[in-house]
């Protein structure tokens, strides 16, 4: 396995092959992302219209638990659902967990929050493959404080990255 890590981080300029029952799996598991959970997904969903439930337990006055395409609650799933647990596409809570987060906590493809953990962060901490923030970890990191390990950092007080004679050759 340390072979195969090794060759898919050195880029297009390697030519040695993969062992083939790498492409044995990476074609299972593409078979089952694309054709077999749509398959499973019409089944258990038949309409695509997402219907809203709110449980009868109230905590402050919001539903403890509510999805649907706007739930508002403690515990909200849906498509922009808000609340202090938000799971969905467009996230908004104190945990956001979601395509687009915002929150105190958010992880998604692209996070907005005071601890950030997405492709694209921005945040006091921030960590992901583009990181902007106080404290950023990440591929590109721009920040205060800048970690970028192999990657380009660019700290106002501290950076570590990869140094630019290294990166053009």
């Amino acid at each position: 396995m340390k072979n195969v890590s090794e060759r898919l981080a050195s880029g297009p300029g390697d030519t040695r092959s993969l062992p083939p029952r790498y492409w044995i799996l990476y074609t299972a598991f593409m078979a089952l992302v694309l054709v077999i959970l749509p398959i499973v997904q019409r089944r258990a969903m038949p309409s695509y219209d997402m219907r809203s439930y709110e449980s009868a337990t109230r905590i402050a006055g919001f539903p403890l638990f509510a999805s649907g395409p706007a739930p508002v609650a403690i515990i909200a799933v849906g498509v922009r659902p808000r609340g202090v647990i938000a799971i969905g596409g467009l996230a908004l809570g104190v945990i956001a967990v979601g395509g687009l987060a915002m929150g105190g906590l958010a992880i998604g493809g692209i996070s907005l929050g005071f601890f950030a953990l997405a492709g694209l962060a921005v945040g006091w901490r921030a960590v992901g493959g583009g990181a902007i923030g106080y404290r950023a970890f990440g591929g590109v990191a721009v920040g205060g404080y800048a970690y970028a390990g192999n990657g380009v950092a660019y700290g106002y007080h501290e950076a570590c990255g990869r140094q630019k004679e290294k990166l053009f050759g």
